[in-house]
């Protein structure tokens, strides 16, 4: 399906006829407050794209070693989208920056909106990979799991995006 326009036409055409899921935030006003360095304001914002590698029933998970904080933990493959950055030459990036791969066939599966104070915008799309190469620096391992038994260490965020995912039925 070719969507010419820009984002409300997208998700009019990814959510025609659908209402919008009951665990979207309400609306919020956006506030440009000046922040003292090193600061973070204590409303904040981020629009990421995720990209979902599967190999039949199986989906990929990165596993973080950097940041400290979040060592350990299994993730989407995922990142913030640069200023300026079309969202799918974000999710090139990262298969190719996080994986050392090429995707081929990208697909948008999804749009999702949530939060409250720390709100997240997240474009979801789905490439195909020939193989996973050498891993960027802030990952150790990349491994398959079965979607119906994901690692607890599975980052929370990352698992709403793909419980949301899957109640809307794109994955």
């Amino acid at each position: 399906m070719p969507v010419t326009g820009g984002l409300p036409e997208l998700v009019h055409a990814l959510y025609a006829g659908k209402s919008p899921a009951p665990q979207m935030s309400t609306p919020k006003t956006a506030r440009l407050v000046p922040q003292a360095d090193g600061t973070q304001p204590e409303e904040v914002m981020h629009i990421s794209s995720f990209v979902l590698v599967r190999k039949g029933a199986q989906l990929l998970l990165v596993r973080r070693v950097k940041p400290e904080r979040m060592a350990g933990s299994w993730c989407l493959p995922s990142a913030v989208i640069n200023y300026g950055e079309d969202p799918g030459a974000a999710a090139l990036r990262i298969v190719r920056e996080q994986l050392s791969a090429t995707a081929s066939a990208l697909r948008l599966l999804d749009v999702q909106s949530f939060g409250d104070k720390h709100w997240d915008l997240c474009f979801v799309f789905h490439a195909e990979i020939p193989e996973v190469g050498k891993l960027g620096g802030d990952f150790d391992k990349a491994d398959y799991f079965d979607l119906a038994k994901l690692p607890p260490e599975l980052r929370e965020g990352h698992r709403e995006v793909l419980e949301m995912s899957k109640s809307r039925k794109v994955v």
